[in-house]
């Protein structure tokens, strides 16, 4: 049974490896997915932005024509008012110049303010631009880097699992068989090692009579709280 329980360690012992190699190669991919997504978020704030940017110009264009037509309007009121008869004509004539004047101030300062914010947008949006073209041409040569180590990584991981295929074919098929579900169900860690009656993979205390039983290496015993097959570990082997 020692041999059995050494097997299943060593067996556990090359697939936390695979399985280190795994969370690097995909640490690496998704830091640059991550990279990507923040670029595609600017793009479309950048279209948010030409979205009130063709509005805006609308707008300045309406507001530019209001201006220049009620400015005509004034002129043609204050060409008109030197023919007028009667006092009360001038007056209402009078009061319509300034109305329409006070009209077009209030527009003028609605045009201005709108120039102000228009530019702001552009100013914004060619910032975002040089952003995005920067971290592209970043990500560019990071991805460069990332196939490199990936491809590393993946030579590395073949050899491996031949390795852990050798070891497999010595464990017995009935724990392989239960090792293998531990393994799927237990974030990959389907052995663990029993310290000071601990279970190390889920860190609550074995009974006393279950530790005495895992010290005489008899049976292969499952951890009554998390299921994961146990070995004895000597605590000076936790601290090192």
């Amino acid at each position: 049974m020692k041999e059995e329980i050494k097997n299943l360690i060593e067996l556990q012992t090359i697939d936390l490896e695979v399985y280190k190699i795994n969370e690097e190669m995909r640490d690496g991919l998704s830091s640059l997915d991550l990279r990507r997504k923040s670029i595609e978020d600017d793009k479309k704030i950048i279209s948010d932005y030409q979205e009130q940017l063709e509005s805006g110009a609308k707008r300045r264009r309406e507001l530019e024509v209001m201006i220049s037509d009620e400015e005509e309007r004034i002129k043609d009121r204050q060409s008109k008012i030197m023919n007028i008869q009667t006092n009360r004509e001038y007056q209402s004539i009078l009061k319509e110049i300034e109305d329409t004047k006070l009209a077009n101030k209030q527009r003028e300062d609605e045009l201005l303010l709108l120039i102000e914010q228009l530019e702001a947008m552009e100013n914004k949006i060619e910032e975002i631009k040089n952003k995005c073209a920067a971290e592209e041409e970043k990500i560019k040569k990071d991805s460069t880097a990332v196939e490199h180590k990936a491809a590393k990584l993946e030579k590395k991981k073949k050899d491996i699992v031949k390795a852990r295929e050798a070891q497999a074919a010595k464990v017995n098929k009935k724990y392989l068989k239960r090792y293998e579900t531990l393994k799927e169900r237990r974030s990959g860690l389907a052995v663990a090692g029993v310290a000071a009656g601990v279970c190390l993979g889920c860190n609550m205390n074995i009974p006393p009579q279950m530790f005495n039983e895992l010290l005489r290496e008899d049976e292969i015993l499952s951890c009554p709280t998390c299921n994961r097959m146990m070995y004895h570990q000597p605590e000076e082997s936790t601290e090192e």
